[in-house]
């Protein structure tokens, strides 16, 4: 005997089963549903083990069907994510962030603005493996969406609640489940041209796919290929992207520029020699007007050029007539080519203790430079200098005015140079992804079960080609004086010299992959006055692997413009689960769903987490629903296990223990670059969180329905990379106190009145910090204004509203996040965002127009005003696309992203080497127009 279901009309059922997708627990197929034409059919819904009736939900999913991503437009599966109403762009990762940084060129999606690292990202149902494309940070615990091809996507599903008694680790901020075509017969060819609507040749998208399938109901097989190229588009080809704004009192150019500036030991100054050529390469800021200043932007990749290129490969075959075999695999491999301003050679780049430059550097000073070993040099920036370019008074390049007139005439000119002999950094990092699944599923004994083996691995490498010189072989040439850093090097040996230290070749290599066995077994336990209560019992084991290989080069941190060191990692674990999920009818219109998971992880720890959700339909019109549950978050082999590597602090840092008063202490701890520790912490906690909905689902009129859920997470001992900040922890002698395990000292020192040793080290490797409590509400809505028998018109609307995002600080007071950029984050939490659509249906033809609303936010103030506010404007665009069916087995569609070129609103906030903009969120490409033509026979 079924379960009463929703007896509303289809647009408000479409609702409940778009919006209100099942609860409970783990992973396997999600549902195959038609709004428009429910059936009696029970299934398997997202987020539970237990088949039930299309639509019977108790929690918000947001569907993206087939349809619904190509009106989208969407160039890239990271481009359709985008359209997730509960998607942030804080705690996400742009491919374009790349752009240097160590982020693989991943593309990473963050639900809530809690991160990626929480958004648990499933393919079928089922786990994929992490990126890996880097030794640490985000990369090492996120998915990347771009391995996922959007040909093969038949529809994504959004379960928009905490799900870790559903899912176990990484769902505390919900799952994004992409559902990949298959069944499919015949063969269908696809091609899609687009791109923007200005001069020259740049952001340019192209692909093709094929889909092709046989079978029949005892078996099927379906083959699916994609290719994509996307052009690059640079920052000189937008002229918002900028570093500089004089309106705005915000100057973000670096003084590491090109012609060079030169730093005045005696006074700590910057001045530059050529100052009335600055020009083309840099400028002269307002702020600093006896320095040449550089923009990073024009140089970089905005839109970094990328080729795709993917295959796809499942079936299944009836055994018997209760048992099915079926397998799934697919291939991808990205290629993402980023640009990148010429590398800054500046005195205060701090170099391993194993780079080869120390001792040239060191012999350099002790036998020619002697005066740099004493004052006045020391007593402005120290005894070192790790990666200074000294210009001899020898070099043909020598400015012999300029340093006359600086008191420096016969000395070293200690250069802050821009390397312009190798010029813009050019780098691919190209990523290969594999997944294979083999199960059997069926009817045994009155249970139906699903048993299953996953392989899944993603390959990450990071290829320079050129702009990225060694230090120990750059130096010592800069060194020489046979390179010009105020202008032009007209000596072509120099020249090659300079592209000879240059290296080329792969940085890095990463491998992640998942090995796991899972099944699941449920059948109705028995017949209550209410209904069937049904059972699901499951249980999974994986192991889970991760290996960073790095050059030696980037073990000894010897590339420039590649950051510090970074040493190999190898580590794996086995994970273990199990959980029992219970769907009970209490009343003939009320259920209930109770679940519990069980899971351990090797060297972390086990954790239990339990789930309870309700579903009441007091009405033909009116569905209730509410869950309250509890979630995890286990650290991932790189939050773990990353390489701890050495740093240190911003100069002028100080120890206010030990130098009380600067005027009388040493220069050790009064002005100095202390060492630092950073990488992967091994004695992490899971991080723990609460999460609670409560929503409804409305018919107000026929053929209107409205979904409306509020939502609740508290999490506590979050995962921070690299913990506290050493500025923040020797900020005040409190805090050093307080903070006295995050600092190593040597041996107890009596002549300092503190009676503390000096410092060693400044740990900085990740640690569990802090709270966060965030709260809103998700509105979906559908419309059909039927105008004729063959003509609708459909409105739509997702999105979703914050209305508290709190923030723990160190000192244990809360801090608002919604609507605030910070220097210090990626991304902002909005208040409010949404997208709206109308769709006029007609025989062959359909024409859409979609809204893409983000709300304003306060930006932080310019750099050089310390008090005036900026408001970013509210970022909206338009999507137009027109459809038409008309030709046999063809299907053609003309559409314009951006229809009004609306460029992205300027902001101060700027989380990259690009500034104006917000690349977090902003669309590069402007009125972008394309064409899509599907065939199929």
């Amino acid at each position: 005997m079924s379960a009463p279901r929703l007896k509303i009309s289809k647009s408000a059922y479409a609702v409940a089963t778009v919006l209100g997708s099942g609860l409970m627990l783990p992973h396997l197929a999600a549902a195959q549903t038609d709004t428009d034409a429910p059936k009696m059919e029970r299934v398997v819904v997202t987020g539970s083990s237990i088949k039930r009736i299309d639509g019977e939900t108790a929690l918000p999913v947001q569907i993206l069907k087939r349809e619904d991503i190509e009106r989208t437009g969407a160039a890239t599966t990271e481009e359709l994510v985008k359209q997730i109403s509960a998607f942030s762009s804080a705690g996400s990762v742009s491919t374009s962030a790349a752009a240097g940084t160590q982020t693989g060129s991943i593309a990473a999606l963050s639900l809530r603005g809690l991160g990626s690292a929480r958004t648990l990202v499933l393919i079928n149902g089922r786990r994929a493996s992490v990126y890996g494309g880097g030794s640490g940070g985000l990369a090492g615990a996120s998915v990347d969406v771009n391995s996922i091809p959007l040909s093969a996507i038949e529809r994504v599903e959004v379960l928009k609640d905490g799900a870790s008694a559903v899912y176990g680790s990484d769902a505390i901020a919900g799952v994004v489940n992409f559902i990949l075509r298959k069944d499919f017969t015949g063969v269908e060819l696809n091609a899609i041209y687009g791109a923007p609507v200005v001069a020259g040749p740049h952001g340019g998208q192209k692909r093709f796919s094929v889909l092709a399938g046989i079978g029949d109901d005892s078996y099927n097989v379906t083959f699916g290929a994609n290719y994509q190229t996307v052009q690059a588009i640079l920052g000189a080809d937008r002229p918002y992207a900028s570093r500089l704004n004089a309106g705005q009192q915000n100057d973000l150019l670096s003084n590491i520029a090109f012609p060079s500036n030169v730093r005045i030991p005696a006074t700590g100054a910057l001045k530059n020699p050529n100052l009335a050529n600055c020009g083309p390469v840099s400028q002269v800021s307002p702020y600093t007007p006896t320095i040449c200043s550089f923009d990073n932007s024009p140089y970089v990749s905005i839109l970094p050029g990328s080729t795709h290129a993917n295959l796809m490969l499942n079936g299944r075959k009836t055994l018997s007539a209760d048992a099915e075999a079926y397998f799934e695999s697919a291939y991808s491999q990205s290629r993402t080519m980023t640009q990148t301003q010429a590398v800054p050679i500046a005195f205060n780049t701090n170099l391993p203790a194993n780079n080869p430059y120390n001792a040239y550097l060191a012999n350099l000073v002790a036998t020619k430079y002697p005066s740099l070993a004493s004052k006045p040099f020391t007593a402005t920036f120290g005894a070192q200098y790790p990666s200074a370019f000294l210009l001899p008074p020898s070099s043909p390049y020598y400015p012999q005015a300029f340093a006359a007139a600086n008191g420096l005439a016969g000395q070293p000119l200690i250069i802050s140079y821009r390397d312009m002999a190798n010029g813009v950094r050019n780098q691919t990092d190209q990523s290969d992804a594999a997944r294979v699944v083999a199960g059997v599923r069926g009817k045994l004994a009155g249970w139906d079960y699903d048993s299953g083996l996953l392989y899944s691995e993603s390959k990450v490498k990071e290829l320079l080609y050129s702009g990225f010189p060694q230090y120990s072989k750059l130096m010592p040439l800069l060194d020489s004086g046979v390179i010009n850093p105020f202008g032009e090097t007209t000596d072509k040996a120099a020249l090659d010299a300079a592209k000879a230290a240059e290296f080329v070749g792969a940085v890095y290599r990463s491998k992640t992959s998942i090995t796991s066995i899972n099944a699941t077994a449920t059948r109705e336990l028995a017949t209550l006055p209410a209904g069937p209560m049904n059972v699901a019992f499951g249980a999974e084991a994986r192991q889970e692997k991760f290996a960073y290989d790095p050059s030696l080069a980037v073990q000894t941190g010897d590339i420039a413009g590649q950051g510090g060191n970074q040493l190999p990692v190898s580590a794996r674990r086995n994970v273990e689960s199990a959980f029992v999920e219970l769907s009970v009818p209490l009343l003939k219109k009320l259920d209930a769903d109770l679940a519990v998971r069980y899971d351990n992880y090797q060297n972390v720890g086990d954790t239990v987490n339990p789930k309870a959700s309700l579903r009441w339909q007091p009405s033909e019109s009116v569905l209730l629903r509410g869950s309250a549950g509890t979630g995890f978050r286990a650290p991932s082999l790189t939050d773990l296990y990353a390489a701890q590597a050495s740093s240190v602090t911003a100069n002028g840092t100080r120890d206010i223990l030990r130098c009380p008063d600067t005027k009388t202490g040493l220069p050790t701890d009064c002005n100095n670059q202390f060492p630092t520790i950073t990488g992967g912490n091994p004695d992490l906690k899971p991080e723990k969180s609460q999460s609670f909905t409560v929503g409804a689902v409305l018919e107000p009129v026929k053929n209107m329905s409205l979904s409306i859920d509020a939502f609740r997470v508290n999490l506590k001992n979050a995962i921070v990379g690299g913990g506290l900040s050493a500025t923040y922890i020797l900020g005040t002698a409190a805090r050093e106190q307080q903070y006295a395990s995050y600092i190593r000292r040597g041996p107890a020192d009596p002549s300092n009145p503190s009676g503390l040793g000096a410092i060693t080290a400044i740990l900085q490797t990740n640690a569990n910090l802090f709270k966060t409590q965030m709260a809103g509400i998700d509105i979906d809505g559908k419309y059909d204004w039927r105008l004729a028998p063959a003509q609708k018109v459909t409105f739509q609307l997702s999105g979703t509203y914050m209305s508290k995002y709190d923030v723990q600080g160190p000192d244990g007071s809360y801090t608002s996040s919604i609507n605030q950029a910070s220097s210090a984050a990626n991304g902002v939490i909005l208040r409010w965002k949404h997208n709206a659509s109308a769709t006029y249906a007609r025989k062959d033809w359909s024409a859409s127009l979609t809204q893409n609303f983000q709300q304003g936010y306060n930006d932080i103030p310019g750099n050089k005003s310390a008090t005036a506010l900026h408001k970013v404007d509210a970022y909206q665009t338009f999507d137009a696309q027109l459809s038409y069916t008309g030709f046999k087995s063809t299907r053609l569609q003309l559409g314009v992203k951006n229809l009004t070129d609306r460029n992205p609103p300027y902001t101060n906030y700027s989380p990259s080497f690009v500034g104006g903009y917000d690349l977090s969120y902003a669309d590069v490409n402007g009125r972008y127009v394309y064409l899509n033509a599907t065939y199929k026979f």
